[in-house]
């Protein structure tokens, strides 16, 4: 009776995931969170799921700019989305009194690295020597370059996913790509490294996630999203999603031999 009771009075949140088979392996909207496996999301959010009786979290998975839209249409709920000005209009962000991003609340920081050859790793160190495009860099297409990478000496190559850019390096058409490397302060064990390509450290690249809720849902339940946004600021994300990824990373490594 209690358990139904609860069921019953337990509010529905429609949370939006990127499909990976759809969609690149980065968020297709500029700079945003590289999520490199959606699947590791699942348990994370799913942690939430379980220690909130007062929710119930329904899991749709789209292409990115389909759950973005969904959202802005309130077809959806809830997204994995990197702080954008223009996204306030339609989401709702955990802020602080000053109307700021708050990131004691995000859902951990994401980082990205240049990935490249051996022979790249070597030029990298000595680039301030060049002063023209030097080196390829392949991207996924719609991935916008920090301000950071924008000035260093790169010809862009645009791809059709992550798996295409490693490709094109393989083959020498390409120096180097960008990949997730690094949750919070956890580093991630890279399926990308192998004999011909390596992770290069420090991360060139850096966003918060937010767990952003559609306007409607908020207005409505600005409670239980605030209560929302603290459990999930209270437990490790980024080790959950880590540690998943890794699993995930060591089978895809043993897989590629």
């Amino acid at each position: 009776m209690c358990l139904t009771a609860l069921q019953v009075q337990a509010t529905e949140l429609i949370f939006c995931y990127e499909d990976k088979t759809a969609a690149t392996l980065f968020l297709s909207e500029g700079s945003d969170v590289p999520i490199d496996d959606p699947d590791a999301l699942l348990e994370v959010i799913q942690r939430l799921d379980n220690k909130l009786a007062e929710v119930s979290i329904r899991y749709v998975r789209k292409p990115w700019q389909a759950c973005l839209s969904d959202l802005r249409s309130n077809k959806v709920n809830a997204v994995i989305a990197a702080y954008r000005p223009e996204r306030t209009a339609f989401g709702q962000y955990p802020l602080t009194k000053s109307q700021q991003p708050d990131s004691t609340r995000a859902l951990s920081k994401f980082s990205s690295c240049l990935i490249g050859s051996n022979k790249f790793h070597k030029q990298w160190q000595s680039r301030e020597v060049f002063q023209t495009k030097a080196f390829t860099l392949a991207i996924p297409r719609g991935y916008k370059l920090n301000k950071t990478l924008a000035q260093e000496p790169f010809f862009i190559q645009h791809t059709a996913s992550v798996a295409k850019a490693l490709e094109l390096i393989e083959r020498g058409v390409a120096d180097a790509s960008i990949g997730l490397c690094q949750i919070g302060s956890h580093k991630v064990a890279s399926h990308y490294d192998s004999t011909t390509l390596k992770t290069i450290y420090p991360p060139v690249a850096a966003e918060q996630g937010y767990l952003l809720f559609s306007k409607e849902f908020y207005q409505q339940h600005q409670s239980l999203s605030q209560r929302i946004w603290r459990v999930l600021a209270d437990q490790d994300n980024a080790k959950l999603y880590v540690d998943h990824l890794n699993k995930a990373n060591q089978v895809a490594s043993t897989d590629r031999y």
